[in-house]
């Protein structure tokens, strides 16, 4: 009888516990969208709120797919807070050319019509409302008010101006440059990245839209401010692109066996074929690679096109492509048989510069 009672006492306590832990849970996401409101309040008195309705209608259908499966997914935090939340997500769309996006807390996410261009296709969009959705989801800002004894709710909206890079007067707010340093180069930031990165991964995996998108997106960014030394890309001072967020990402492509097929989700890398009076001509993203002489609706452009998005998305290596007499050959594939009325006559040196520009602009597979 004893023994029965101490298991019964143990299970009510485990009960309770449980159901503490719950109220806790409650509290803290209404805690978050109190500040999350109050943030919102002042930061849209600086923004342009865009107008165009099929933007803001994309972003949403996007968007709320998304939030529902990170609502209904358990996903463990690398950083941040692993305990389930619901938020009900509100997406919006800002004005402004900066390749950016944010996420204030209770599940507020911003993005800017500069992205919005930037982001090539729906998946690639999809990975950055994703990424954005794992900062809410996690909990990343009250993470970084937990940790660091200096900033407290107070100074919330001076860390969320510098983080966010979208305050013109963060400057006027900041109580010491001492703060705003400890807030941007700690090393918080890259590991809500990473986490953000994951958590945002997993619900791509459970969605209609290509997990790998977010490494496309990021090769994308990354190979852009590389060769942009002196524009300040929003997206940059908040989203760093760094090798390690890049190896993360393929780690977790190679783990949950995700196709790299970048010619799906993207247009940069992908071929295509365009009608040019009589002749097909065949890009690859804008670069020309050649002619032929038949339909853009014919069975062998349409072959061509096939073959060359399986060649490219291999990333192949330059040796690895090769002329046959008339024909083209990639990894020992036949990819095109040129005839005498096409327009081939720099098509294997064109293909070769589009290999080499592919090596420079996407990761080591």
């Amino acid at each position: 009888m004893a023994k029965r009672c101490v298991l019964g006492l143990v299970f009510l306590a485990c009960i309770a516990a449980a159901i503490a832990q719950t109220d806790q849970a409650k509290k803290d996401a209404q805690n978050d969208v109190k500040v999350g409101k109050e943030y919102v309040a002042e930061l849209e008195k600086g923004l342009k709120l865009s107008k165009d309705q099929a933007a803001i209608d994309r972003i949403n259908r996007i968007g709320q797919s998304l939030a529902a499966i990170a609502n209904a997914t358990a996903i463990k935090a690398t950083y941040g807070d692993s305990r389930q939340f619901h938020f009900d997500y509100v997406f919006k769309l800002v004005e402004d050319k900066d390749v950016n996006a944010f996420s204030v807390p209770g599940g507020f996410i911003y993005v800017n019509t500069g992205l919005l261009s930037f982001a090539e296709t729906d998946d690639e969009l999809a990975a950055v409302l994703a990424h954005e959705i794992g900062h809410a989801a996690h909990r990343h800002i009250a993470t970084l008010t937990k940790e660091r004894s200096k900033v407290d709710l107070a100074t919330l909206p001076i860390v969320l101006a510098a983080l966010l890079g979208n305050s013109k007067d963060a400057g006027a707010l900041l109580v010491t440059q001492q703060l705003l340093q400890t807030a941007l180069t700690n090393s918080w930031s890259q590991d809500a990245e990473k986490d953000a990165d994951q958590t945002g991964f997993h619900i791509l995996l459970k969605s209609e839209y290509a997990p790998a998108a977010m490494l496309t997106f990021l090769e994308r960014l990354a190979f852009r401010e590389s060769n942009s030394p002196n524009y300040n890309w929003g997206i940059e001072r908040t989203h760093p692109p760094s090798i390690a967020r890049v190896r993360a990402l393929q780690a977790l492509i190679a783990q949950y066996k995700v196709p790299l097929e970048r010619s799906k989700i993207t247009t940069s890398f992908r071929t295509v074929a365009k009608q040019n009076g009589a002749m097909s001509d065949i890009f690859f993203g804008t670069r020309l690679l050649f002619s032929l002489h038949d339909s853009t609706s014919s069975p062998r452009v349409v072959e061509t096109v096939e073959n060359l998005n399986w060649f490219f998305d291999q990333r192949p290596q330059i040796f690895e492509l090769r002329a046959d007499g008339s024909t083209l050959v990639g990894r020992g594939k036949p990819l095109v048989a040129f005839r005498s009325d096409d327009g081939s006559q720099s098509a294997i040196q064109n293909m070769r510069n589009a290999l080499f520009s592919l090596s420079l602009r996407t990761a080591n597979n």
